[in-house]
This record gives C-alpha cells, structure tokens and sequence, in this order.
C-alpha cells in the first residue's frame, strides 16, 4: 500500500491555482487583442501572430514541476512564468536564473536549500510528491548506500511506459545534465554521453534555455538539426511543449534547397571521397578554372560597326573582380557591368576618333548575344546541379581539379559518364550546398545551432552547417561509440574543427538514466570489437530483467517476431522492432497478412504501439521494448557493424530481445571471452593440441562429454517446438 504524502492535499490545491491563473491570464490577454483595434496594418499583423502564440502557449506538458524552500523563501517551479492578480510569482519559469539551485541540489551537495519538493503530475492532477532533499537528513541520504544522487522522481518517470513520441524532462532534469543545459559559452559545446544519457534532450532543452535566457542569440534565429527524418519526427514535440515554437527543426538532407535530393547510395569508399575537406578544395578549384580570358580580343558587331576591346584590358577587369570576396554570380553580374561599361567606353571614344556617333549605351551592348557569349566564356553561369554534374562527367576538367588533392582511384570515383537521369546520394547533396554558396552566398543563418547524433558528420556536412552559424555558437550532441558511417574518429576536435576555428568544450555525460544494466551490458560486448578505449555509461536501471534470446527458422522469423511483440503490446508496453533494412518492407507485409496493425518508423509514425524501424533508422529512439531482429544481418549491412549493433541494442527502457536465425555475431555467446582468452594464450593451445593427439579413442570420448557439459548449448537460448524459451538452459 502506498502512503499518500501528508502535504499532497496542499500541494494539489496549489497546482490548480496555478492553472487556473495560468488560463484566466491568458484568457483575459486573449481577449484583449481581439478587442484591439489596430491602426496600422503593421500592427495589426504583429498583433494577430501575437494571438496565434498566445492560443498555442497553454503547453501539453506538467505545468508545475517541484518546489524549493529555503530558509527565508519558498518558490514553486514550472514550465513558465505564473503571476497572481497582485502580480505575485506563483510559479518560476524553469529556465530562470532563481530556477538554478532547484536543479543543482543533490543530497550530497543541497547548497542553501531546505527542501526540494519534486511534483509527478498528469492531466493537471499531482500522481505523487517525492521530497528529494531535506535539511535535516540530506547527509545520511548522502552516505547511505546506493547513489543518492539520482532523483527518485526521474527514476518513476522512468518507468513509465514510452508513447512514441520524446517528453520533456524539465521536471526531473539532473544536476548532471542541468549544468550543460545552461552552459553560458558562446562557440562550441559538445556533449559526449553514451545510450541513454539523454543527449539529445539536454540538447534540446538547452535551445529552450538559451531562447529565453540569450535574447541575442533567438533574435538571430536557432536551428536543431537531427541526422534523419524519423529521428525529427520523434523529438519534434518538445520544444512546443516548453514553450518555444520559433526555433527551427530540419533533418540534415534538408539543408540543401536545391532541386536534387537523395535517392540512392554509393559505395563507401566513394561517400568518403565526397564527404572529405579535400572536396571543398576541389570544387573551389574547379569553378576557378571555369573563369578567365586568354583571347587577343573581343569584337562586338553594332551593325557595320564593331566595338573591340582588347584581351589584355579583359584579362585585367577579370582578375580584378576575382581578387573581389563575391559569391560566383554576383561576381559575375559586377563583370557583367564593368565590361559594359568598358565595352561603351571603348565604343564610344573609338566613334569620337571618327567623328561619327555613338550608336549604343551600356545597356544597348549588354542586350547584344555576342557580349552574353563572350560573357558566359570568361565567367559561365551554373546552377549547382548542372556544375557537379558537368565536373562529374568531364574528364580533363576532373583530372585538373583533382590534381595534388586526390589519387588517381580515388578521382576515378568521382567520374561518371554522364548524371542525367541518375539519382544523388546523401554526399553529392552537401557537394551541391557546397557549390550553392560558392555560386550564391548562404542566406539563411543563425545564431546558435544545435546538431544531434553529430558523430556521423563528415567534414563536408559539417562545413554545411558552419555556414549557417557565422557566430560559430554550436551545440553538438553525439557518442563517439555510436558512430556508425563512414566517419569514425578518436576525438570530438576532430569534427569540430571544421565548425569553428575556437576550441570546443566537451561535457560527458556518465550516468545512464534509460537502458537498463542488463541490456547494457550485453550491447557492450560489442565496444571491444570497435575499440578497448570505448567504454559505456554506467546504468541505474535493472529494467525487466536480462535480455531474452531466442532461435527461429527462417520462414517462421518475422511471424514469431510479430506474436512477441503483440505478447508486449498484451502487456502494456511498446515494441520496437529494429530490423535490418533488406528485410523492412517484408516485415511490413508479414504484418499486414497478420492483421498486426505497426507504425512505420521509416515514415516517422511512431504512434502505436508496436513499431517498426530499418535499424540504419534507430539512432536517438526508445522503446520499452527493443526486439532486435537477425543481428548477424545488422552487423553485415553496415559498415561499422559492430556499433551498429550497439546503438541498436541500446533504444530499450525496459526489456531487450534478440530473435534470430542465423548464427549469432561476435558479442552474443557466453562464451566469446572464454574464446579471446584462449586465443591469446597460445602456447597453452598447442600443448592441448599436443594432448589430445596422445589420447586413445576411449579418453577421447570421455573429454568430448565433459566439454559439452561444460560449454552447454551453441547459443544462449535455444528454441523450443512451442516457440517458447529453453527454460532449462536460463535456469
């Protein structure tokens, strides 16, 4: 039986005044804009957006999060700002500064508070009230046994069920995450965190810091930047629950507003070549090559007569106006002008000579179709599309770009015959962003994004995004471990350097707060295969129990992966079922012919309870349940399989199950580390070997029992005719 906190009654009375101040306030605000009459149609167009806000910033989130005492004071906590009708503070936005203590206190550390008071609500009305700190026993909760730090509060919200969709957090936001949260430097803030560290809410919850505390920077705009649509999807809802809708949100193929977009991929090695700070070089170099003169003249007919100019005096403007820092066509229209201009002058002076009249005027030579020719030699217009394309497929122009940059492979990687009617891939799209702004200049920047999964970027990505925030005030989320394309590094200075030119600061994250250990532990099995520096978060969930492995037949496996889930879906809790992409879409069609009804996560619909996601897909999503199908697929569809596997093996908040039918990767056996070891002894090996070859058959048979006693089945779990888990074996 639970016992009701003595001060529950109070504190629920409280939660509803606050929202019924909240909704009087806004009402009456409401109210008094529709009933203004605007003079001018400015204001009445500033007024009208400020009623669209206003009808939007009731919020879907808990209102109040906690309360802190202090010896002399007493403030409750919450998404915004509540005012009485005396204009008394009733509630304290969490992002202010008197918010601060609220989140830094711990047991160990309280500072100056007496009380932190942490509210669970839902649909306005309180589900429990946990006292996380008091005065009087915070130094035998310090001491006592466990980690006292973790707030008892976030470990309920914890266990709670996922929805399909991200929360925010601000109401059990960590001490730990709540000082990167309001980090008050400028440039570029890393932070580093394994699974389920909650980096990509930190990140977000520190855009809405930063929107209401650096009015500076949300002036200038603020960008989030997830790796993938589906991702977007997810997390899209949090910072209109904060109350903060006026910062940006794109997935990263969509910096690029050009007409092409990804529809195919290449081969690694290629992506790579594209993805590299060399590319840039080369496509610089390239359109360079594109502009000049070397004619001895140019000769513009004007009727019987002719206006020259002589190639020396051409190649003088050119060179001038390419010394000029101008976007590629608006160097041109300033060439367009001066050589006109040039033009008419030499018309005119040569007509003077003669005495006969001047016949055109800058704008009459400009019109003419051997100056646009002439112009279009010296300096051609492109539009993104057609110079890659035009570099891709011409040889000798490839080779001269190329040359001290690349080798001779990997320009051959770059060639084609021809793009028309081919599809672009992920790293031809940040090729044309990168010539995009060499043709035109960027125009749509910011003052401070964020980018989440940002190991994965390439320098060409990067480049992309630095673009967009001249101030170079970044927020970068990601976990060096989970790097799964094509891009791994040993240190986040690596990336960060082609963001900024300061240094980053880099803020770990070290507590786990949603996969549970078992989980956990066995996904790090995968770490030693990528690296021994590698190292995961140390978890504070136990979760439902170990991770559950089960054998199928190949035409059995995704129907029995469908009735496990639908065991789940029975028990309350989503599913997502993590799969590799080749066997997606008929996954899907299983589910159908099964009258399952599943969310396509490859479209972002997270809505149900049993989702399906191509596991190139699962990057920053949680499930209470992880069904991960066919592991030794994964890890051979990807380049870095091995992490691929680990961030797959990570989106779990309460159970992982691996259901397979081939034989399992490296990582899954009880016995992989038995094997290292033996391997790294061998000397012992041999004398084994040595053994054994000494043994008569009797001996021989009595060793091969005892090793089958020893090393029990193949695999962990092995299933049953009824589907079900070898029950003996676990046990």
């Amino acid at each position: 039986m639970t016992i009701q906190h003595p001060e529950f009654e109070q504190e629920q009375r409280y939660i509803e005044q606050a929202y019924d101040l909240l909704d009087r306030g806004l009402a009456d605000a409401e109210q008094n804009i529709v009933n203004f009459e605007a003079l001018h149609r400015s204001t009445a167009h500033a007024m009208n957006r400020a009623l669209a806000i206003l009808r939007n910033s009731r919020g879907s989130g808990q209102l109040v999060f906690g309360r802190m005492d202090r010896e002399d004071e007493q403030l409750y906590i919450g998404r915004r700002r509540v005012y009485d009708t005396d204009r008394n503070l009733v509630v304290v936005g969490w992002h202010a500064p008197a918010a601060a203590a609220f989140y830094d206190a711990t047991p160990q550390e309280p500072g100056d508070l007496v009380l932190k008071r942490v509210f669970i609500e839902q649909d306005r009305r309180l589900q429990r009230v946990v006292d996380e700190v008091v005065r009087q026993t915070a130094q035998s909760i310090a001491t006592s046994a466990g980690d006292a730090s973790i707030s008892d509060a976030l470990l309920q919200e914890l266990d709670r069920s996922r929805d399909g969709a991200m929360r925010e957090v601000v109401a059990t936001i960590q001490s730990e995450q709540y000082r990167v949260i309001r980090h008050p430097g400028d440039g570029v803030v890393v932070v580093q965190g394994g699974p389920g560290t909650g980096k990509t809410v930190v990140g977000l919850h520190r855009a809405a810091w930063l929107a209401f505390n650096r009015p500076d920077i949300r002036k200038l705009g603020m960008l989030v930047v997830a790796p993938s649509t589906t991702l977007l999807t997810y997390f899209s809802g949090v910072l209109p629950s904060l109350d903060v809708s006026d910062i940006d949100q794109m997935d990263l193929d969509s910096l690029y507003g050009g007409e092409a977009r990804a529809t195919t991929v290449e081969p690694v090695e290629t992506a790579r070549i594209k993805g590299s700070a060399a590319m840039s070089v080369l496509l610089r170099r390239a359109l360079d090559q594109r502009i000049g003169w070397d004619e001895d003249e140019l000769v513009l007919p004007l009727g019987a007569d002719r206006i020259r100019i002589p190639g020396d005096e051409i190649y003088r403007l050119v060179e001038d106006i390419k010394g000029r820092v101008l976007p590629h066509n608006e160097a041109r229209d300033v060439l367009r002008q001066a050589l006109s201009a040039l033009a008419a002058k030499n018309h005119a002076d040569a007509q003077r000579l003669q005495n006969r009249p001047v016949r055109a005027n800058e704008a009459t030579i400009r019109r003419l179709s051997a100056f646009n020719n002439a112009l279009d030699r010296m300096w051609p217009s492109f539009t993104p599309e057609e110079f890659v394309r035009s570099l891709y497929s011409t040889q000798s122009w490839l080779i001269s770009a190329a040359e001290g940059l690349l080798a001779a492979d990997e320009r051959a990687r770059l060639f084609r015959s021809s793009l028309d009617g081919e599809a672009w891939t992920r790293a031809d799209l940040f090729c044309l962003d990168e010539v995009s702004f060499l043709l035109n200049g960027d125009s749509m920047t910011y003052g401070h994004i964020v980018i989440d999964e940002a190991q994965d970027l390439s320098p060409m990505e990067a480049r992309a995004l630095a673009r967009r925030c001249p101030s170079g005030s970044f927020t970068v989320l990601g976990d060096l471990a989970q790097a799964t394309g094509v891009w791994v590094r040993d240190t986040w200075q690596e990336l960060t350097e082609h963001l900024a030119t300061a240094d980053a600061s880099v803020h770990t994250l070290t507590i786990g707060y949603r996969v549970p250990a078992p989980a956990l532990a066995l996904a790090a099995k995968q770490l030693p295969l990528v690296s021994p520096d590698l190292e995961p978060p140390l978890s504070i969930r136990v979760g439902r129990g170990e991770p559950q492995i089960w054998q199928s037949s190949t035409e059995e496996l995704l129907v029995e992966v469908m009735t496990l889930a639908e065991r789940y879906r029975d028990e309350s809790l989503t599913s997502g079922v993590l799969l590799p992409d080749a066997l997606y879409d008929e996954a899907l069609r299983v589910a159908g012919d099964q009258h399952i009804k599943v969310g396509d996560g490859r479209d972002g619909d997270f809505a149900l309870e049993v989702t399906l996601v191509p596991v190139s897909l699962c990057k920053g999503l949680e499930f209470d349940v992880v069904i991960l199908v066919e592991p030794a697929a994964i890890a051979a569809q990807s380049v870095q399989g091995a992490r691929q596997l680990y961030v797959a093996m990570t989106r779990c908040t309460q159970q992982l199950d691996v259901v397979h039918c081939e034989v399992l990767p490296a990582g899954f056996s009880q016995h992989d580390e038995l094997g290292d070891e033996l391997l790294e002894r061998e000397g012992a090996a041999e004398s084994m070997i040595d053994l054994l070859g000494r043994l008569n058959a009797e001996d021989l048979a009595l060793v091969e029992s005892l090793v089958r006693r020893l090393a029990g089945p193949p695999e962990e779990v092995r299933a049953l005719p009824s589907g079900q888990r070898d029950e003996e074996w676990i046990q």
